[in-house]
């Protein structure tokens, strides 16, 4: 093995120590957390505001067809109850914008 093998062999298992010591920190400091409650009224908020915070630049940038594809997703979840057909049309109306009109 030359040096660089050696060197991405040591950056994985860094990596690896890192990424599990930052998972089992986070339970740790979850547990101590969750007795309060305020913090316990944010991490119930966290989920929505952190996928709100991932989509909302996707519509942005798609511009019009990016809001009526999601008023119209938005619209047939809140009806239907079932969020995987509110995302098929809602990404068949994305590729029609983009490929037919």
């Amino acid at each position: 093995m030359d040096n660089f093998d050696m060197l991405a062999i040591i950056i994985i298992i860094l990596a690896g120590i890192i990424t599990y010591s930052l998972r089992f920190g986070g339970l740790l400091v979850g547990n101590m957390l969750s007795k309060h409650k305020f913090v316990e009224n944010l991490i119930k908020a966290l989920p929505g505001t952190l996928l709100l915070s991932f989509i909302v630049p996707s519509i942005i940038s798609e511009g019009i067809p990016g809001g009526i594809s999601a008023l119209v997703a938005g619209i047939i979840a809140k009806k239907t109850n079932n969020v995987l057909i509110a995302l098929v049309i809602g990404m068949a109306i994305i590729i029609i914008f983009r490929n037919i009109l």
